[in-house]
């Protein structure tokens, strides 16, 4: 028996895509049981979270979400995906940063330092998650390839890095690896410093990735 309906499970808005009611009531129950996870996710960890208690926050059944997810590792996968898009957003806003004003690189990168400090109960939980599912890393979407595209739109840099890009049958060029290295670097230094598991400060790592984004945007700026 499952408990009162949560305001995801009560929440009725037309899903964009949707193409008859019962795709709209699928993507609804699917958004419901994600939003209930990361509710439950947040609060618990993920070792301590079970499929039971995502299923009473949603207001469903259990055959109700083994229809849409086999286990909790896939429904925090799903929700881990969403928050990845979601985190797109700051990462993108350096595509309106003047790459010449090394200020201004600068505050974009504190901004960038602050997104990740507002989630870091979320950047607990993945950090739990991958200490507890084996290869969990290994099947995340990385989001660099994404953003070395979107990024390559109006910073030339990331145009020349863009156009060697990998494809079918084709190894990356030098100037689309040192690109994702950068992006990648960065993404992991703010994710341990939002956790507190750094030896460099906060100031110095800003002055070094300042200056390596800087040369990296002038040397590729042609």
């Amino acid at each position: 028996m499952t408990g009162p309906q949560s305001g995801y499970a009560l929440k009725r808005k037309r899903s964009e895509g949707a193409v008859s009611a019962a795709d709209e009531r699928t993507l609804e129950t699917r958004s419901a049981i994600i939003g209930a996870a990361r509710e439950v996710l947040l609060e618990k960890g993920y070792a301590a979270t079970r499929v039971e208690d995502i299923v009473q926050r949603a207001g469903i059944s259990r055959p109700t979400f083994y229809r849409h997810f086999k286990d909790k590792f896939e429904v925090a996968r799903a929700y881990h995906a969403m928050s990845g898009d979601e985190t797109l957003g700051p990462w993108g806003a350096l595509a309106s940063v003047d790459m010449n004003d090394l200020a201004a690189i600068r505050r974009w990168i504190e901004s960038l330092l602050d997104t990740f400090a507002e989630r870091r109960d979320e950047l607990m939980v993945w950090s739990e998650m991958s200490a507890i599912e084996p290869n969990y890393l290994m099947r995340v979407p990385r989001q660099m390839p994404a953003l070395i595209e979107m990024l390559g739109k109006s910073i030339p840099a990331f145009a020349s890095a863009q156009a060697e890009a990998p494809a079918e049958g084709r190894d990356p060029g030098p100037v689309w690896v040192e690109a994702y290295l950068l992006l990648e670097h960065l993404s992991y230094y703010c994710t341990w410093l939002a956790l507190g598991k750094h030896v460099i400060s906060k100031e110095q790592s800003v002055d070094y990735f300042c200056e390596r984004l800087h040369r990296f945007t002038q040397r590729y700026a042609a």
